[in-house]
């Protein structure tokens, strides 16, 4: 594991490499911090990649500038970081939130990356948006945490967590422990504002029809935050892509065996 922090000017982003074989970054989602347990480097199959994996502005270790970001910002962040580690170009897979900023990041530096995957994530404008994170602000982290799990996949609802009472709270926690962090620390809940604010503005749908990159889209069934319609309008714009719908919801990449093994097939299609 190799780790550090990049010092961009104005803030420092933090990040690890780990691994060995072609190079991959992958952009997380919102919260995200790569401390939390499971990573990428835990995934089956990411043992064959050498992995970049950083934390967003104001996120994790990472800090914050003064002024509002943009996703575009976002994406500068991730130019800057490769410059300083030396990656003239990887395999990329942005998930979520990291997907909206995967998509400015390819339209801004399509030449830094050799294959594109959008993973639960949504492209704004007339490809439709990803849930409103930005009108939960003013939840606690617990109020957060039970809302978010029957948004991140819809079969937990109320009926499910009655008929399920061990798992639901299990599922409850994994979300609390997730927005905790952020929502009870002032300067990480300003920053997480603020991620939840760029994220509103978020709309590339009519751009996203000049990618010439290989690009995988995939999505969840079941998925409540970014629905699956979302990535198949992705995959109807983006000339030669692919796309495919998993068993699971927002976090299809955990629920479906054969979700990660897919993803990583198209991202080194050597192997």
């Amino acid at each position: 594991m190799n780790s550090g922090f990049a010092k961009l000017g104005t803030h420092n982003i933090f990040y690890k490499i780990q691994g060995n074989g072609p190079r991959l970054m992958m952009i997380t989602g919102t919260n995200s911090d790569t401390r939390t347990s499971p990573t990428i480097y835990d995934a089956p199959g990411a043992q064959n990649f050498e992995i970049l994996n950083f934390d967003h502005r104001g996120m994790g270790q990472s800090t914050s500038p003064n002024e509002p970001p943009t996703l575009q910002s976002y994406a500068d962040d991730i130019a800057k970081l490769l410059d300083i580690i030396g990656w003239e170009e990887t395999a990329v897979v942005g998930v979520s939130f990291g997907g909206m900023v995967a998509q400015h990041f390819a339209l801004s530096y399509a030449e830094k990356i050799t294959r594109l995957a959008l993973c639960c994530t949504s492209s704004g404008g007339a490809g439709g948006s990803s849930y409103p994170l930005h009108t939960l602000s003013n939840l606690t982290a617990e109020e957060y945490a039970s809302f978010i799990m029957k948004k991140m996949n819809l079969k937990h609802d109320e009926n499910w967590q009655k008929e399920h009472p061990k798992l639901a709270t299990r599922t409850y926690e994994y979300y609390y422990q997730g927005a905790a962090p952020n929502y009870n620390d002032p300067v990480k809940f300003a920053a997480m504002k603020q991620q939840f604010k760029a994220r509103a503005d978020h709309d590339v749908y009519d751009r996203l029809k000049t990618l010439e990159l290989p690009t995988f889209v995939a999505g969840g069934e079941l998925d409540g935050v970014a629905p699956p319609e979302n990535s198949s309008a992705i995959a109807a714009v983006i000339p030669n892509c692919e796309l495919e719908i998993f068993r699971g919801g927002h976090l299809f990449l955990k629920e479906d065996a054969k979700a990660w093994p897919r993803l990583f097939s198209f991202l080194n299609p050597n192997s």
